[in-house]
């Protein structure tokens, strides 16, 4: 949805844990093949486990061959993972006292 106060878009977000290790070398093998990483966060589950959320491709959209790309990398290293749909918030007015309902209504 694109307008003047409000502008966002529908993202998907992969889920995974893993260790250190094989954390590597799957950034490693997105970034060699030229996969660009919009969104990344990393929480530290113990020692050696991580849990990971990532969104890859461009700007505004991944393309459906970034997505198989990345889904080979993780069943090519035997990781579960989950896909699912998230909101990218693009802009959002500042200076409008309504932004929850903004935010929320197109929802």
């Amino acid at each position: 949805m694109n307008d003047e106060k409000f502008n966002f878009n529908i993202r998907t977000q992969f889920k995974f844990t893993t260790n250190d290790r094989t954390l590597g070398y799957i950034l490693n093998s997105i970034a060699q093949k030229g996969i660009n990483i919009n969104d990344y966060s990393q929480t530290k589950i113990n020692v050696n486990e991580n849990l990971i959320r990532l969104v890859v491709g461009g700007t505004r959209a991944e393309t459906i061959d970034v997505l198989r790309c990345v889904r080979n990398i993780f069943r090519m290293l035997d990781i579960k993972f989950s896909e699912k749909d998230i909101i990218q918030i693009g802009s959002i007015a500042s200076n409008d006292t309504r932004q929850i309902n903004t935010l929320f209504g197109p929802l």
